[in-house]
């Protein structure tokens, strides 16, 4: 058995950030010599399956949800030799903990924390929310053999939940992926910069984007030439260009859906706007820094008051107090840091350094 042979289990290879993480390991230990499979629930809307390096092997069990999947991922775990496991949320860790038990099998369960887990159980409704799930997250989720925060603030929040993590926990950043990083290192110096501001997410409840587009009603009066660009697809895409015509910002404001590519947004972006009301690891912000354009966010749990040296990279905003985010907007679009400056204080995301973390944390390399 190599020891350095390892599966990354994750339910989707859909256009999110977790999933993009994923494929970016993944993809890195496969290069550097590992022995990678990425094991996925199915390939439906499998926006980064093009950028699956052939060194990965990749096995859909093509079911629909991770209930569905106990089963055939038995089976799975069962005819294979491998012997360390990387699961990407909750729900799939709670599988490898459950199919170990009884299969009797040992392999090591290292689980990645993917957002802020007090945040993501109180969400959870209904009795059998309240008083069956969330207490079974807790219980199975601690029997993981290690667990991966993005940040030091999803690592305290992680342990006030769960206790017992405390002496199985650790920090590694997300790293930055090879495109963003070639691309910043060949173009040095400051880039051609267009007139608006980049919002980059699921156009969903947690990332509180109608907080973006009240703020830009406010700027808009300030810059008449600026515009707001939105990256991402979802549920609330009908509310949110509702709420745009409702302000008259129709002409201003635009909807460009999901982009596997979207470091020519950042890199010609005036700045990059972040409204979360709670993150993992904000990796929007990681790479717009590391292309050298400056970031405005709330400070949410967890993430952007690690990231944001204000001033030197963007500028933190009370959580939820939308007219103090319109003047760090108007601020950071008419005072922007240097693009040099911004690109440095990303340094400590670089991929080959987060790589060479998870080797020592997977194969003690």
């Amino acid at each position: 058995m190599s020891k350095n042979k390892v599966c990354l289990l994750i339910s989707s290879l859909a256009g999110g950030g977790a999933e993009g993480v994923c494929v970016n390991i993944a993809n890195g230990l496969a290069e550097r010599g590992a022995d990678v499979t990425l094991v996925v629930l199915n390939l439906d809307n499998a926006d980064y399956l093009s950028i699956v390096s052939d060194k990965v092997k990749l096995v859909s069990l093509d079911v629909r949800q991770a209930r569905h999947a106990l089963a055939p991922l038995r089976d799975f775990i069962k005819n294979s030799d491998i012997d360390k496991w990387l699961a990407f949320n909750y729900e799939l860790t709670m599988l490898l903990v459950i199919i170990r038990w009884t299969l009797f099998k040992n392999y090591t369960i290292i689980s990645r924390n993917i957002n802020t887990i007090s945040r993501n159980t109180k969400d959870i409704k209904g009795f059998l929310g309240k008083f069956v799930v969330v207490p079974l997250i807790k219980l199975l989720y601690g029997k993981a053999d290690h667990i991966v925060n993005q940040c030091i603030g999803m690592r305290d929040d992680l342990v006030k939940t769960i206790p017992s993590t405390e002496s199985k926990t650790s920090v590694i950043y997300n790293p930055v992926s090879s495109k963003v990083e070639i691309f910043s290192q060949s173009f040095p110096g400051e880039s051609a910069k267009e007139n608006y501001i980049l919002c980059v997410g699921r156009l969903e409840k947690q990332k509180a984007f109608h907080y973006a587009i009240d703020a830009f009603s406010i700027v808009a009066k300030s810059i008449p030439e600026v515009s707001l660009v939105f990256i991402g697809q979802g549920s609330l895409l009908g509310d949110l260009k509702q709420q745009v015509e409702e302000l008259g910002l129709s002409e201003r404001v635009k909807f460009e859906g999901f982009q596997s590519d979207t470091i020519g947004y950042y890199n010609k972006a005036r700045l990059t706007l972040m409204t979360s009301l709670y993150e993992g690891f904000p990796n929007v912000l990681v790479e717009s820094i590391t292309l050298g354009t400056p970031v405005v966010s709330f400070d949410c749990p967890s993430g952007p008051s690690e990231i944001i040296v204000n001033n030197g990279n963007g500028k933190l905003v009370k959580q939820g107090n939308v007219q103090a985010l319109a003047t760090a907007i108007i601020d950071a679009y008419e005072h922007p840091p240097a693009n040099e400056s911004v690109k440095e204080t990303a340094l400590r995301y670089q991929r080959d350094y987060i790589l060479k973390s998870w080797e020592r944390l997977l194969f003690n390399a």
